[in-house]
């Protein structure tokens, strides 16, 4: 009778502890999820200040549910969470904002005497403040994403690794970037899309890795744009796009296919001290600046084929071990 009153009461306390571990469990996924429905709604105020606060938080959430294993054991559910509040983040930088496509003036210091607000200067001061106000609070959001795409072991900037965001998907489609984008020295172990994007300031994105697909097709860059030094694991696509400046692909490695197709360079291009193991499409474009193709490997096929070449075409040192289709004016 002793002993099986001991080992009731074993149970009785086994069960009251476990009781409370879920009831805490269940406070804390609680107050997450409240702190997340408040983010959401911060980021829908008219002031910059408390939509930038929501952006915080749900960085620091991503970051509470990545580092919770004593609340929720599994590492594939505490993704699924951080990927819901991934989502909401790429959702609010992806959200339309009217003022920018007013960029080209708003982006001057003084109105134009040509422009929408020649004749009204109080308003072109008072929306050029609330475009940099919500240009500081999406990049501030970008900027936390990239933060944590990679990371430099023992400081070395040199050598860096997948960050703790880097297992997540990113849809950045048809996004307007009226700031910088910096998105440099990234890892993304999923796919990526940032097709349909418009980038009115300069956009960094060498020196990163792909670990799927990645795609920056159907895109408009009016400032200068660096992809080089990077490696692409899956299928990578820039097809459709219109370059007003430099852009920079070189000295990186494609290990699936490529498309460039159908793309419009303004200004000086680079594909240089590059590796493709598969097909590599260039065909229909436009070159109108210098084009470097120097020193690369192709073990696919290559077309290059209804292209116009305005400026100077390089191509000294490149082999090509696949069918070479380059049927082309210059």
């Amino acid at each position: 009778l002793v002993a099986t009153g001991g080992f009731l009461a074993i149970l009785t306390l086994w069960e009251n502890r476990r009781k409370n571990d879920q009831e805490h469990m269940r406070q804390v996924h609680a107050e997450r999820r409240t702190r997340y429905a408040t983010a959401i709604e911060q980021l829908a105020d008219e002031k910059a200040p408390i939509r930038l606060g929501g952006v915080y938080t749900l960085v620091k959430l991503v970051d509470e549910w990545l580092a919770d294993e004593k609340t929720l054991p599994d590492k594939e559910e505490r993704r699924e969470e951080g990927q819901v509040i991934i989502n909401s983040l790429c959702a609010y930088i992806r959200s339309p904002f009217e003022l920018a496509f007013r960029y080209d003036e708003l982006s001057q210091n003084k109105p134009s005497p040509h422009g929408v607000y020649r004749d009204n200067h109080q308003d072109f001061y008072m929306h050029k403040a609330e475009l940099l106000a919500e240009a500081k609070v999406r990049q501030q959001a970008l900027q936390e994403i990239h933060r944590r795409l990679r990371h430099f072991p023992q400081g070395d900037r040199r050598n860096y690794v997948e960050g703790s965001w880097s297992g997540f998907e990113y849809d950045f489609s048809n996004s307007v970037f009226f700031y910088p984008v910096d998105m440099k020295d990234s890892w993304y172990q999923n796919s990526v899309d940032f097709s349909g994007c418009t980038y009115y300031a300069s956009a960094e994105f060498s020196g990163s890795t792909y670990g799927r697909s990645a795609y920056f097709c159907d895109s408009t860059y009016y400032d200068w744009v660096f992809f080089n030094n990077s490696t692409y694991c899956g299928e990578a696509q820039w097809s459709g796009s219109t370059y007003h400046d430099s852009a920079r692909f070189n000295w990186s490695v494609y290990y699936g296919e490529v498309s460039f197709h159908d793309s419009v360079y303004g200004g000086s291009v680079f594909f240089d001290q590059s590796l493709y193991y598969d097909e590599v499409l260039f065909y229909s474009s436009t070159y109108r600046g210098e084009a470097g193709f120097d020193g690369s490997l192709y073990r696919g096929s290559v077309f290059v084929n209804d292209s116009v070449f305005e400026g100077e075409v390089s191509l000294y040192g490149s082999v090509f071990c696949g069918a070479l289709n380059f049927g082309t004016d210059f």
